[in-house]
């Protein structure tokens, strides 16, 4: 068994037996882990505390071969983002990018994109930035880093460049140009500012991506085609999207 370290966040944490638990983690260093956290129940203090959802932690565990389910020596909290506990709607949020983040990512596939955004959202979040423009910049950068992201260069449909109109297919994955709009009925008409603003994101750095301003109809198609597009190329509905304002 190799002992590995790590920066991680906290995706889950479940009961086993009658003192420890079963943590999911996602880290820098390895990606999705899953570890066993024994007596931590019993006796917290070993452990600095109890791991609460989305802390950011320093966690050492035992990666034990072709098993899923490591043992876990040492789980530290860093930051535990105790002023977004204090907010329902901070923390509404903060449950969503752990749930978006766990959808996208599968065991020991190292991501170290998807693991300096999410920490970048909870920080912002953490600052008093706008939730609602943080879980934009989260969705559209998490599509890019994960292979997910929807095409918007060139019609989807037939790969030829797109003219003054367009729609945007959440089935298809991308915009198609009006030769190609019957290729899918359920298409909406998409703003080019719309488009335009999911590029810059994609491009942009963190910083660059939080200044972006948007009008009240850019926002709010922006809402309606990255729900659309995540609940057909994830296949689930995101369960905590539900509780977002």
């Amino acid at each position: 068994m190799a002992i590995r370290k790590s920066e991680a966040i906290i995706l889950k944490t479940r009961p086993f037996r009658e003192t420890s638990l079963i943590v999911d983690f996602f880290t820098r260093d390895f990606g999705k882990v899953s570890g066993l956290i024994k007596g931590i129940r019993n006796e917290p203090q070993r452990y600095g505390g109890l791991p609460l959802i989305f802390s950011h932690s320093l966690i050492v565990f035992y990666e034990k071969l072709k098993r899923e389910l490591n043992l876990v020596t040492q789980c530290d909290a860093r930051e535990q983002f105790l002023s977004i506990r204090a907010d329902l709607n901070k923390t509404h949020y903060a449950n969503y990018f752990i749930e978006l983040l766990s959808a996208v990512t599968q065991s020991f596939d190292k991501n170290e994109g998807l693991f300096e955004l999410t920490l970048d959202s909870l920080n912002a979040m953490a600052q008093d930035a706008q939730n609602w423009r943080i879980g934009r910049i989260f969705e559209i950068k998490l599509l890019n880093l994960s292979g997910f992201k929807p095409r918007l260069d060139a019609c989807v449909n037939c790969q030829k460049e797109i003219g003054a109109k367009s729609k945007f297919s959440s089935t298809l994955g991308g915009i198609l140009c009006p030769r190609c709009f019957a290729s899918d009925p359920n298409a909406k008409p998409a703003l080019k500012g719309t488009l335009a603003s999911i590029e810059h994101i994609e491009k942009s750095n963190w910083p660059k991506a939080l200044q972006l301003k948007l009008s009240r109809n850019i926002a709010s198609e922006l809402t309606t085609i990255l729900s659309n597009f995540l609940d057909v190329h994830l296949e689930k509905t995101i369960k905590s999207r539900k509780f977002l304002n």
